[in-house]
């Protein structure tokens, strides 16, 4: 098969996997807890990373990381669109102090965290009403978020169908679930399984600039790989698995009564890309990038 994947696929990658979630607010901004009670609730329920991300207010972290739990410096930041609501970015590995809420034009803010060594991902596009219109005007982001908890309070956490829209078009991301942590139910919803050769920054955003990571709402994915032109995953029992390709190509699988925890697929000449969805009996969800890109 001539179709190979811009990314790096975690399951063949050596390393560690450590659970993320990159949208966190605190006091410095709207969420209802400190800095510090973020950082213990989320190293006390065995998170590796977490990413504070308060809206267009860097918070000092310099003291809140230790060797198994590391924080990452971040900014939530609310770009013009045109004609729609704000864009809302999260800004990831900004220095404290970081300010780029006076530069209109969201891709000139993009470059501005990208000159500190930063990177950006889209947040909750469903949540902000936005389409492939204006999503396509995003320069230089590396993920798009999938799942966001805290939309789920409005009925809009899930913006898969933005993430396919943007697939279809040729624009190729991965994609990652957050709490976006506030305040009450939103936190220990949605997370990512990073898989790095270590835990240090330099090590999680070289896995997060790849791709080579997953998203989960519950389910484990253990494996999800092609050999042989064949699908081969392995994942914890889940209900259904979705095989998703462009428009009206893929393939889904129902345990019908029975749990799925080992599938092995087809890969089928039509598919222009391919990325895995997995949702078990409670309805949770958990992601796989892109396989393959064509």
């Amino acid at each position: 098969m001539s179709a190979t994947s811009p990314f790096k696929n975690p399951f063949e990658t050596e390393g560690r996997w450590y659970k993320a979630n990159l949208h966190t607010h605190t006091l410095t901004s709207d969420g209802e807890n400190s800095l510090y009670e973020r950082v213990c609730q989320y190293r006390d329920e065995g998170y590796s990373i977490l990413a504070i991300t308060d809206h267009d207010r860097t918070n000092d972290i310099s003291s809140v990381s230790s060797e198994d739990f590391l924080v990452i410096s971040g900014i939530e930041t609310h770009p013009v669109c045109p004609d729609s609501e704000p864009y809302h970015l999260v800004c990831l590995n900004v220095p404290h102090g970081f300010d780029c809420s006076n530069e209109p034009d969201p891709n000139l803010r993009i470059r501005m965290v990208k000159d500190v060594g930063g990177e950006v991902i889209m947040a909750h596009p469903y949540w902000c009403g936005h389409n492939l219109t204006h999503l396509s005007r995003i320069h230089g982001a590396i993920a798009l978020e999938v799942y966001n908890a805290t939309c789920t309070k409005i009925g809009k956490g899930f913006s898969s169908v933005h993430w396919d829209d943007l697939l279809d078009a040729g624009i190729i991301l991965p994609a990652v679930a957050v709490d976006d942590t506030h305040r009450g139910r939103d936190i220990f919803m949605g997370w990512i399984w990073v898989k790095a050769q270590s835990l240090t920054l330099d090590a999680v955003l070289e896995a997060l600039r790849t791709g080579c990571f997953y998203s989960s709402c519950g389910p484990v994915i253990e494996t999800a790989v092609i050999q042989d032109n064949k699908i081969i995953l392995k994942c914890s029992p889940v209900a259904e698995v979705h095989f998703i390709a462009q428009r009206s190509h893929g393939l889904s699988i129902y345990g019908d009564g029975r749990l799925l925890t080992d599938l092995e697929c087809q890969v089928r000449d039509s598919w222009e890309y391919l990325r895995i969805e997995v949702v078990d009996i409670h309805g949770n969800h958990a992601w796989t990038n892109p396989l393959i890109v064509k």
